[in-house]
């Protein structure tokens, strides 16, 4: 049955650069159950953020928030567009249900209108930052990778004096340059919901985050704002290699934030840093081809790291 699937599906899909204009092979295309060993594992996560996306074009293009943003026009007159435009799309459900659904849609399309209004950040005082540091208990490490906070991020955190810049790390992880600058090893504060997406400045939404991952997952919140082909380094041992792109790295580390050893393991980025690997070694760094690893079970071991004059090549 998996040979069936898995051929059935390459062979529609597959090559097939001239379907991109022929609505016909398209459709056929289209009606494919994906097999999940084409998503190698990571179909909760690719299904999700797809339908995701989905959702949100879906709701654009009954109504674009983006004009109401610094518009007088407000909920009501989202509701009258809202209510033109659903016949036209739902033409087979009852009066009742045509309203209901209007009303759902027009909500949730009021409600990004606010997410996406300019606010203003507000600034976290010292009391906050503390605060911050202290849920975290006796190891405070970063939310996506795990990464363990030193002293002088600590100390230039909190705002302690006598905070000079520390020497950084010989060598760096290949595949993200992790430790590079003086901002990746710093602690910062990384709203889980980005600020420009709603995110609030609330506890509950506020994390610490290494400046590495922070910087990487930015606003970013679905695996497909990210959609290139991985980059190819000259490692100098093992020759030309594939990286991923760092977002799919914060990514996949937020969501499953525990080492994927086959055998087991019990690190998590609550006791532990975590990387990725390859699955298999010949393939493209791409979602598809990533998991998560700890230091113990890393098949690369010291060949991770390269010397920091090498990194600043690869930048």
């Amino acid at each position: 049955m998996e040979y069936e699937e898995i051929h059935s599906f390459l062979d529609t899909t597959a090559d097939k650069l001239e379907s991109c204009w022929d609505v016909k092979i398209l459709s056929h295309i289209a009606n494919q159950r994906v097999p999940d060993l084409v998503m190698s594992g990571r179909g909760t996560l690719l299904r999700a953020d797809i339908h995701l996306l989905w959702t949100q074009w879906f709701l654009e293009s009954i109504c674009d928030p983006n004009k109401f943003i610094n518009s007088s026009q407000g909920y009501a007159h989202i509701f009258k567009v809202v209510q033109q435009r659903i016949p036209f799309i739902c033409n087979q459900i009852s009066e009742s249900e045509l309203q209901k659904l209007t009303i759902d849609i027009s909500r949730l399309i009021a409600k990004e209108v606010e997410r996406r209004k300019t606010r203003k950040r507000i600034r976290l005082d010292i009391d906050k930052k503390k605060l911050l540091w202290d849920i975290q208990g006796l190891e405070p490490r970063c939310w996506i990778c795990g990464y363990k906070f030193t002293n002088w991020a600590e100390n230039k955190f909190l705002g302690y004096s006598n905070c000079k810049e520390v020497p950084l790390p010989r060598f760096v992880d290949y595949m993200t340059l992790h430790g590079l600058k003086q901002r990746d090893v710093s602690v910062e504060i990384d709203h889980a919901v980005p600020f420009s997406k709603g995110g609030t400045d609330e506890l509950d939404n506020l994390r610490l985050s290494c400046g590495w991952c922070n910087c990487h997952k930015s606003d970013r919140l679905s695996i497909y704002d990210v959609t290139v082909q991985p980059q190819i380094i000259e490692h100098p041992k093992f020759g030309k290699q594939s990286i991923p792109h760092p977002f799919w790295v914060v990514r996949l580390l937020s969501i499953r934030r525990r080492c994927e050893y086959e055998g087991n393991c019990d690190k998590t980025v609550n006791n532990s840093q975590l990387t990725l690997i390859y699955k298999h070694p010949e393939g493209a760094m791409n979602p598809a081809n990533l998991k998560v690893i700890c230091q113990e079970h890393d098949p690369l071991g010291s060949s991770r790291l390269i010397s920091r004059d090498i990194a600043e090549q690869m930048r």
